[in-house]
């Protein structure tokens, strides 16, 4: 009796167990193949030979939602469980491999925020990793796409699809050479400068220069009046000449005149005595 009731025990503590890890599931929100929402159904086993689990990478690499990489490399993403506890954990490990293929080397990349361990509830947790250093996604048709494999403690996980921009591969370079770029601009920018400023100089000093020299014709103007003023005078003088002669004929015709007359009264005179 008690051997038959160690059987039954037994096999409703499989089952249980069986249960438990039927429903222990947790995956990125964003995943290869996986079209919406995931379901619980959707969830892959990761391993090293398989790290996307059961899903073909080269049918749904291009035709699967990719998460973009930050500039500095990082990615945000969004992992969803399907129950509560160790089993239902959000806390994930990554591994990329940059060709996309899923037959590349995958390279740990470094998570910067994780999820819950150990969740109460269901929930969706925003977990934070960084790509490896030097990654340059080459995979897909467009040729910036790595292919991510998550993976939480509790061994469920799923790949989810990164792009990389071209902005976000060839910002690191752009960004090294501009310090130098910079450093010569600097010295030449200032030696312009200063020449540029010589010759503002040397034809401010020429201005003061002429100044005076434009100064020093103001008498010479000034000196014009008493110029005027001789000729003036010599006008008036020569006008007064003029004058006194005229007056003179003037007298000289009235004598002429007066004696004309005295003249002509002897002659009268005579005339009268005459008669007499």
């Amino acid at each position: 009796m008690f051997a038959g009731n160690k059987s039954v025990l037994a096999c409703a503590s499989i089952f249980l167990a069986l249960a438990a890890q039927t429903s222990a599931h947790a995956m990125p929100s964003i995943a290869l193949g996986v079209k919406g929402a995931p379901q619980r159904s959707d969830v892959q086993r990761p391993s090293t030979a398989k790290p996307c689990g059961n899903i073909a990478v080269a049918a749904n690499l291009d035709t699967s939602t990719a998460i973009p990489a930050a500039a500095d490399g990082t990615v945000t993403m969004n992992v969803q469980n399907f129950n509560a506890g160790a089993d239902g954990s959000t806390s994930v490990s990554v591994a990329i491999d940059q060709t996309g293929t899923g037959t590349g080397k995958f390279v740990a990349g470094t998570v910067k925020t994780n999820g819950n361990p150990n969740p109460s509830k269901v929930e969706t947790d925003k977990v934070v990793f960084s790509l490896p250093t030097g990654t340059k996604c080459t995979g897909g048709k467009a040729k910036n796409l790595c292919l991510v494999s998550v993976k939480t403690t509790a061994g469920f996980g799923a790949c989810t699809v990164v792009s990389q921009g071209q902005a976000a591969a060839a910002a690191p370079p752009a960004k090294a050479p501009a310090p130098p770029a910079k450093a010569a601009t600097t010295p030449a920018a200032k030696t312009t400068a200063t020449k540029a400023a010589t010759p503002a100089k040397a034809v401010q000093t020429t201005t003061k220069a002429a100044a005076p020299a434009t100064a020093s014709k103001a008498p010479a103007k000034a000196q014009a009046p008493p110029a005027k003023s001789n000729q003036t005078t010599t006008n008036k003088a020569a006008a007064g000449k003029k004058q006194s002669k005229a007056d003179g004929k003037k007298k000289m015709h009235k004598g002429k005149a007066k004696k004309n007359r005295a003249e002509e009264f002897e002659l009268e005179a005579r005339e009268y005595e005459d008669l007499e």
